[in-house]
C-alpha cells in the first residue's frame, strides 16, 4: 500500500473518531454551540410560513431535540471512524489494498 494513502486514511479515520466523540460527549459544549450557530444561520427560514403537518414546539424544546440528534450523529461518526481504522490496520498488516466497490 502506498504510504500517502495509508497516512491519509489514518488521518481521516482519527479525525472522524475525534469529531464523533466530541459531538457525542458534548466536549466543551461542541454540540450545543454547533446547534445554536446553525439555528442562528438558518433564522432567515423562520419567515417561511409553517406547514400544517409540523408539530408546534417551543423554541426552548427545539434546540434540545437538535442537540440530542447531533449527539446521536456523533456516535455514528465515532463508530464509522473506528471501523475504518480497524479495516485500514487489517489491510496494512495483511499487505493487501482495500477493496473498492466497482
Amino acid at each position: 500500500m502506498e504510504t500517502w494513502r495509508f497516512l491519509a486514511g489514518v488521518a481521516m479515520s482519527v479525525t472522524m473518531c475525534f469529531v464523533g466523540v466530541a459531538l457525542a460527549t458534548n466536549f466543551r459544549g461542541v454540540a450545543e454551540r454547533h446547534v445554536h450557530r446553525s439555528m442562528f444561520t438558518a433564522s432567515a427560514l423562520r419567515r417561511v410560513p409553517r406547514w400544517g403537518w409540523l408539530p408546534d414546539v417551543t423554541h426552548n424544546e427545539r434546540p434540545a431535540r437538535f442537540i440530542l440528534l447531533e449527539r446521536v450523529i456523533g456516535v455514528a461518526f465515532a463508530a464509522v471512524g473506528l471501523v475504518f481504522l480497524v479495516v485500514l490496520g487489517y489491510s496494512a498488516l495483511t499487505d493487501q489494498p482495500m477493496r473498492m466497490v466497482k
